[in-house]
């Protein structure tokens, strides 16, 4: 009887613990949102939103493993998105049914669109020692440059890219990347910085 009351209770108690357990990995598993948007969303719903109804321009890149979908901060055939920031989504490919595809990758550079539309602890403008308190020592960096532009980016843990010009950031990104710096997806990246996005 004593047995079948400790057994009991070990359970019970075991039970607790394992919730708790459960409770801390859950909190620790921690998803930013950016203006109701999170990776692995359905692109295709933000299209019927403004401004996400009117992007500048779409290409399959990298050998078709990514649909790029972007947004100029800038004037781009005649549109702009809000608060001179420029925009980027990178979509799973699809030749069939293009936009109705999970976000993989989302960036953004410059501008204030999205300083009080996410719980990213970050926003362009900040230091890079802010980040580095923030998100812990970087995993690695890297340069990318086209023609006399050059942007060094920090990768964090989880897939999260800080996109500075010297010591102040200009941007992020978050999704699984290329680790090439040359690759297409991070020359899109790049383009649309010089030709797009505002520098002061």
């Amino acid at each position: 009887m004593k047995f079948k009351k400790y057994l009991t209770f070990f359970c019970f108690s075991t039970m607790i613990t394992y919730t708790k357990e459960a409770s801390i990995k859950a909190k620790k598993k921690y998803t930013y949102v950016f203006d109701n948007i999170q990776l692995g969303d359905n692109y295709g719903k933000l299209l019927q939103l403004p401004p996400y109804d009117k992007a500048c321009d779409n290409d399959p890149i990298d050998n078709r493993n990514r649909r790029f979908m972007v947004y100029g901060g800038l004037p781009c055939r005649h549109n702009s998105f809000p608060k001179r920031t420029t925009v980027m989504f990178y979509l799973k490919y699809s030749k069939k049914n293009k936009y109705n595809q999970p976000i993989k990758a989302f960036a953004y550079l410059y501008g204030s669109y999205f300083n009080d539309k996410t719980n990213f602890p970050l926003k362009p403008g900040d230091s890079l020692s802010k980040a580095k308190k923030k998100l812990g020592s970087p995993k690695r960096k890297f340069n990318i440059s086209r023609k006399r532009s050059m942007l060094t980016i920090y990768e964090f843990k989880e897939y999260v890219y800080v996109i500075c010009d010297t010591s102040k950031i200009i941007g992020f990104l978050f999704g699984k990347m290329p680790i090439e710096a040359k690759n297409e997806q991070w020359r899109g990246l790049m383009q649309m910085y010089q030709r797009y996005t505002p520098k002061q």
